[in-house]
């Protein structure tokens, strides 16, 4: 007998609730028969083939055949601000109300059927709205990443999403991506951004505390019918801007479309001769061919457009330093330096302190940012 299990609430939920409710649901899930399943298979079971690429970035590969049996989107989008169709697939839809693992005022979380991730789940709009992020959309996202110590990506439409009903995921680790150093990246409308050190495409690092600069971000690129990708960690936003049509040689060297998987640091194939293909210089050529500048209308502006450095939170480069970032010289080593440490530690510290469950209310996140913090750069409202 399958004992019943009911939906977290928002009173219940916190990183291991969550956690214990999607174990709970991988277990019930294996004596199912496959129509029957809330979760179709463990992403990190003994079936899984995981290894590292390699190379500085410390991507990895995966073999997971199962996957392949997901059925495939039609690649027909074309718009990113495509309108919702009620007649089309939404998450009100599900068949299956055990899919939901807890419910939130505004939003429910989901199990997802082919999972990716330890802990792979989905936090999805019960307003019936299009996959595309708003200021509340942002800040729930941010609340719920810094106050359960997981991780969240969210694909645009054109950018690898498979339903247009508003959705991210919800992953139970820190990616790749976010274990490389930072370093000093572009100023975005005038404010200083970091980047992945080792990362060979465009991404745009984003302080917690800059919730409004990225909402006017995504803003231009929606304007600009431009597909993006993002990762939410507790410290950190990242954004992927992306070209509008899949690179041809992108077929060649991957199976896949790129999206979220991918530019956080895990490539899944399904073959075994796609997995001994795939290769460190291959994963990096992919992240850079499906990676685009943001629109040149936020790079141009404020007063200062060269290279920025970290932000407050990071011991700043010295004016001296200015000469030494050109492309014919090494970064400057003091932001480097002062960067990692912010990274490595504060970022991987935190994620172990907040799935410990101790320490929380000491801690200056997100979740307790006020309102002219989160608004900090303007133009982004949050409820």
């Amino acid at each position: 007998t399958i004992p019943l299990r009911r939906a977290l609430s928002r009173s219940m939920l916190s990183g291991d609730s969550l956690r214990r409710s999607f174990r709970h649901a991988v277990v019930e899930s294996s004596s199912l028969p496959p129509a029957e399943r809330l979760i179709m298979y463990d992403a990190c079971d003994s079936q899984e083939v995981s290894q590292s690429l390699g190379g500085s970035a410390g991507y990895r590969k995966r073999l997971d055949a199962r996957r392949g049996n997901k059925p495939k989107k039609a690649d027909n989008q074309r718009d990113v601000c495509t309108p919702f169709d009620h007649a089309a697939f939404n998450f009100s839809k599900i068949s299956n109300q055990r899919e939901i693992l807890a419910v939130l005022p505004e939003y429910n979380i989901l199990t997802n059927r082919f999972p990716l991730f330890p802990g792979h789940c989905l936090l999805t709009a019960k307003a019936l709205v299009p996959q595309q992020l708003s200021a509340t959309h942002l800040s729930a996202i941010v609340r719920l990443v810094s106050h359960s110590g997981f991780s969240a990506y969210f694909n645009s439409w054109c950018a690898s999403a498979s339903v247009n009903h508003f959705h991210c995921h919800l992953i139970d680790e820190l990616p790749p991506v976010a274990q490389q150093r930072l370093v000093s990246g572009p100023r975005v409308l005038g404010e200083p951004t970091l980047r992945p050190a080792e990362s060979s495409g465009s991404c745009y690092v984003f302080g917690a505390s800059q919730l409004g600069l990225v909402g006017r971000a995504v803003s231009a690129m929606q304007a600009e019918n431009q597909p993006h990708n993002l990762l939410f960690t507790p410290l950190h936003i990242y954004v992927w801007p992306k070209p509008l049509q899949r690179p041809a040689r992108s077929f060649d060297l991957y199976p896949e479309t790129v999206g979220g998987p991918e530019l956080v640091g895990s490539f899944t194939v399904y073959t075994e001769r796609d997995f001994a293909k795939l290769s460190a210089a291959a994963a990096d050529e992919l992240v850079r061919i499906n990676t685009a500048p943001l629109p040149e209308r936020l790079l141009s502006g404020g007063d200062d457009t060269r290279p920025a450095t970290a932000p407050a939170a990071v011991e700043a480069a010295s004016s001296s330093s200015d000469e030494s970032d050109s492309e014919a010289g090494p970064p400057p080593k003091q932001p480097r330096t002062a960067v990692r440490a912010c990274q490595s530690l504060d970022s991987l510290s935190l994620v172990k302190l907040l799935r410990s469950g101790s320490g929380l209310d000491e801690l200056a996140l997100p979740l307790a940012l006020s309102k002219s913090c989160l608004n900090r750069s303007g133009g982004l409202e949050v409820s």
